[in-house]
């Protein structure tokens, strides 16, 4: 029997699947903003229940999103992993988005704060292009009336284009089952991490004057 426990809490609505000999058994979704901590360990404990607490793989999604809620996912995985000695591996939540149609090639937004859009293109459920950072509404509007793919997006009022969706960790599931063993293998070696858009944005802290920094009194 071949058992994939999948898990995707890139957005505000985390995900838990179980595929079983290419079956989907069990998918369970919760909405939280800010708890998905507090909220997966029910649909884990479901779906491990499902395949005698030792799935065959374990799938995380990477992200891109919530920079809290990727880590959730991660480290949820990695524990089970741990703990059952199960090989992870991870694949970004954009690749497993649900589209219209089943479609399996299209353009992906996203906001990449400061102001600034992503777009990246996926074909086959894998990233085609790397992840772009447009800088103005007139240039998105440029890059999609040229882009021949639909577009899709995980957030809210990126762009009126943009179809809004979420990702599937049924779709998770399948990817991964349909991964050569030693790909697995070789996947399994690199602990999954989340997919940044850019490096962290460090500020530089301000200059306390000769006589240190001032106290607020009580």
């Amino acid at each position: 029997m071949k058992s994939i426990l999948s898990i995707d809490t890139s957005t505000n609505e985390g995900k838990v699947a179980l595929l079983v000999d290419n079956s989907l058994v069990y998918e369970n979704s919760f909405t939280s903003e800010r708890s998905h901590n507090s909220q997966i360990f029910n649909p884990l404990e479901a779906a491990l229940n499902l395949c005698e607490r030792k799935p065959s793989l374990i799938v995380v999604g990477t992200g891109p999103g919530s920079y809290t809620g990727v880590r959730i996912g991660i480290t949820a995985g990695l524990g089970i992993s741990m703990a059952k000695e199960v090989k992870v591996i991870g694949i970004p939540s954009i690749c497993a988005a649900e589209t219209q149609n089943d479609i399996r090639s299209y353009s992906f937004l996203g906001d990449a704060r400061r102001g600034e859009t992503f777009m990246v293109n996926i074909k086959d459920h894998e990233l085609v292009s790397s992840t772009e950072i447009v800088k103005s509404d007139e240039s998105l509007d440029d890059k999609i009336n040229i882009s021949l793919n639909s577009i899709y997006t995980f957030d809210n009022g990126i762009h009126s284009k943009a179809i809004k969706t979420k990702p599937s960790a049924a779709i998770l599931a399948n990817l991964a089952y349909n991964i050569k063993e030693s790909e697995i293998q070789r996947l399994s070696l690199i602990q999954p991490i989340p997919l940044y858009i850019r490096g962290p944005f460090i500020t530089k802290p301000k200059k306390i004057g000769k006589t240190g920094p001032k106290m607020i009194s009580e």
